[in-house]
């Protein structure tokens, strides 16, 4: 036997069985992370990528159907689907149905956290009866509601979240820094919350004298009249950080930046200003410059602010809107000149650096309509576009926008929670999702003027009701006494605070 040949061929063996090993972890692996990626092989063999939906709803522990196609596993729910449009359908045993044409894409992650179902058979209850109503309005994190009633210097701080709804009241005279006559007198408006619902921003018209005030709503006496402080006539002001210790103050045109703590004003960071918007400590607004129109931002800060792009010649007829967030770590600037619409995402310049570029654009449209409100969701993932009976919507996530053609105009964007928009159509509270799907009905009979919202628990859905009371009074007459006395109806409006419950 030839021992040199035999071992030469057994060292053979070894190096093709070795070979064959490494290729064979090499395909392994790589298949794993083919799969892992999402691509499989579709009925035609041909290879695909899938991509990943996730589905949360409320309530939770909702079946779940796929292309008409019952799924294994309840919301919240993950499934990996080839790329393309699916039916997907969300519903629970006494709710109403969730439905919507889902693109997924191949290699991406798909979140819908939207999903809200509403029960057929609710129980409702009233919270409370108010006089006839000053002031209505819940916090922009849907856990608190201010109420004034007409006639009254008292401010109801509600506190909506539990089963027994509790009520702080609050000297508004306090507040304002007026006599308790003074208090009840004009119109008040609440224009800003911050985060932990301590601090309101408030508007006060009395008479055409318009006084703005920083409303503390735990210490009263902690409370400032802006207007009275600096002896300024501001025309905007808006809370720049969760505790407003500092506020962004629109002022004949000027930017200026108020610290609350040490009651101070900044010089003008800039003037000739038309519209603002502020994402925290970084500010958006528009200005003249040369009669041009010029957008620009601008860092607290700073010693100074950064074009980002001309708009156009001043003219009087031209309607700007503005807005801006962040969302997964990516800033964000909308905004639209008469019909165009504009999107820019990336990071907010900082000054002296060249860094108007990092804004990118995402979308540019020309709309059938000029959009007359502009407003984004808490989380500032959408940002939605109305004018006329249209609205169009932009999700930052998916980069997808959403023409919706309306049966009645918008005459306020209104949240009833984090995606879900409401409109008074025909005394009926009506909801969609913000991409225009899934357009149901909630409150009927619903005539007046005050808002309505799901508590951030996802508890409760709030509204106010009209409860008409009627009071009849017997006069004597001027005439003999064998004579009837008159009598008398007075109708008084009330108005309920109403829920009902949404688990």
């Amino acid at each position: 036997m030839d021992r040199a040949k035999s071992k030469k061929i057994r060292n053979i063996r070894v190096i093709i069985t070795n070979l064959f090993m490494c290729f064979s972890v090499v395909v392994i692996v790589f298949v794993l992370m083919m799969i892992a990626m999402g691509f499989t092989f579709t009925e035609n063999g041909k290879l695909e990528q899938a991509g990943l939906v996730q589905l949360v709803s409320h309530p939770s522990d909702a079946s779940v159907t796929i292309d008409d196609e019952a799924q294994f596993g309840h919301t919240e729910f993950s499934k990996m689907l080839s790329g393309g449009t699916h039916q997907i359908s969300v519903s629970k045993p006494g709710y109403d149905t969730w439905t919507k044409n889902l693109r997924i894409d191949g290699g991406l992650l798909t979140r819908v956290e939207w999903i809200r179902l509403f029960p057929k058979k609710a129980t409702k209850d009233s919270v409370r009866t108010y006089e006839d109503l000053r002031l209505a309005t819940f916090s922009t994190n849907r856990k608190k509601l201010i109420v004034i009633e007409k006639d009254s210097n008292t401010l109801q701080l509600v506190d909506i979240q539990g089963d027994k709804p509790k009520t702080t009241k609050i000297n508004l005279n306090d507040c304002l820094s007026t006599s308790a006559a003074k208090a009840i007198e004009g119109t008040l408006s609440i224009i800003a919350w911050n985060n932990s619902n301590t601090r309101i921003i408030a508007k006060w018209t009395v008479n055409d004298k318009i006084s703005w005030h920083l409303i503390d709503l735990e210490h009263t006496d902690a409370s400032i009249n802006l207007t009275k402080r600096f002896n300024l006539n501001f025309d905007s002001i808006l809370i720049e950080n969760d505790s407003a210790s500092k506020l962004w103050a629109l002022e004949a045109g000027n930017l200026r930046l108020i610290d609350t703590g040490n009651l101070t004003i900044s010089s003008a960071f800039a003037s000739n200003i038309e519209k603002i918007a502020h994402n925290k400590d970084v500010v958006a607004f528009v200005n003249v410059e040369d009669d041009i129109r010029q957008l620009n931002i601008y860092k607290d800060g700073e010693k100074g602010y950064t074009a980002i792009k001309k708009l156009d010649k001043t003219t009087d007829k031209t309607t700007i809107k503005l807005a801006m967030g962040s969302y997964w770590n990516e800033d964000w600037l909308a905004y639209s000149v008469d019909k165009e619409i504009f999107i820019l995402g990336g990071k907010y310049p900082s000054y002296g650096k060249n860094e108007a570029a990092k804004l990118k654009s995402k979308l540019e449209r020309k709309l059938s309509y000029t959009p007359q409100l502009l407003s984004v969701n808490a989380n500032q993932r959408v940002a939605v576009f109305s004018g006329n009976n249209s609205m169009t919507s932009y999700d930052m996530e998916t980069k997808d926008y959403f023409d919706v053609e309306l049966a009645s105009p918008l005459t306020n964007i209104n949240w009833i929670d984090s995606y879900l928009l409401w409109q008074n159509v025909d005394n009926n509270i009506i909801v969609r999702d913000f991409d225009g799907d899934n357009r149901r009905k909630v409150i009927s009979n619903v005539d007046n003027p005050f808002p309505v919202t799901i508590s951030e628990n996802n508890r409760w859905l709030y509204w106010f009701d009209i409860v008409e009371e009627e009071t009849k009074t017997d006069k004597d007459q001027d005439t003999p006494s064998d004579s009837d006395p008159v009598t008398t109806t007075e109708t008084k409006i009330k108005y309920t605070l109403k829920r009902k419950s949404l688990q």
